[in-house]
């Protein structure tokens, strides 16, 4: 009786394949959901963020470049160190022989998150140094808009399954996986779902002034411990699951530098608002209680 209850709730098998765009004289361009959503994802989030820039006194223009240099190394560093610590074959293969037909054959290296975490803290860093600004006001903007894009992100990642995870009887399990007969999690959704609840928790923190830097240590220390206990669910590599390092996930590994840079800012938060370099750039307005300067 009660496998078949925890069976009516598993999810149905399903999956989104990729939509074929006829283009004149050259053929079919094959468009990935995954890409599509991760694209949404992207744009909702901006959004987001700069609704959020707004209300702190941040003119557009300005998050619109922190936005810039933190997706664009975002996306590149996912790129380059999903290659790195999942697919280093690939990787070897493509520094070795860099023709074309390797590249065609070896080339998807996939997106890690925390590699795109550490490249937006590198963009991050780069457009502090570049423009003077602060990194603690900007980035709580654009940390503000991250959970909706994250929730896009990862609905991408779950309507492919492209995190498998452990056979389980748990409801929420998407059944037959892969079409081969078990239930298994699927860590896709449930980062839909954690995203869903910190973008709620976000809109209702923001209707009080937080000090500069709060979402920030706030998303890594949601995010962190979360995503370290969620990883013992995937599935071995032999099965389609992620590689181990000492029995730890690269996931893992950067869940603890996350959390640990979580508890760093939420101490350097709780010190005040950072000295110079503050980002006011409406005259007279008062982001997140420190003083206005022009830009």
């Amino acid at each position: 009786m009660l496998a078949a209850a925890h069976s009516f709730l598993f999810i149905p098998w399903f999956r989104l394949e990729p939509w074929h765009l006829p283009i004149p004289f050259v053929g079919e361009l094959p468009i990935q959901p995954f890409g599509v959503l991760v694209a949404i994802g992207i744009l909702s989030g901006a959004k987001l963020a700069e609704r959020r820039g707004r209300e702190l006194g941040i003119e557009p223009a300005l998050l619109s470049d922190f936005a810039t240099h933190t997706v664009a190394a975002g996306l590149l560093c996912a790129f380059v160190l999903n290659g790195v610590f999942y697919s280093p074959e690939r990787v070897v293969r493509l520094v070795s022989d860099p023709s074309w037909s390797t590249v065609k054959r070896y080339g998807c290296l996939g997106l890690s998150s925390y590699g795109g975490f550490m490249g937006a803290v590198l963009g991050g860093w780069i457009w502090r140094q570049r423009r003077g600004k602060s990194l603690l006001l900007a980035g709580d903007a654009g940390t503000f808009g991250f959970p909706l894009g994250w929730m896009f992100g990862r609905t991408g990642c779950f309507v492919v399954h492209d995190h498998p995870g452990v056979v389980t009887t748990f409801p929420l399990a998407v059944d037959n996986y892969h079409q081969l007969g078990q239930p298994r999690h699927d860590l896709g959704l449930y980062e839909v779902i954690w995203s869903a609840a910190a973008t709620l928790l976000f809109l209702l923190l923001a209707r009080k002034r937080q000090p500069a830097g709060t979402y920030m240590a706030l998303f890594a220390l949601l995010y962190g411990p979360i995503r370290f206990f969620l990883d013992f669910l995937r599935e071995v590599p032999e099965r389609g699951g992620d590689v181990r390092y000492a029995a730890l996930t690269p996931g893992q590994y950067g869940s603890i530098l996350l959390t640990l840079a979580g508890l760093g800012l939420l101490w350097r938060v709780r010190r005040g608002p950072e000295p110079a370099l503050e980002l006011g750039t409406t005259r007279g307005t008062d982001p997140a209680g420190a003083k206005a300067v022009d830009p």
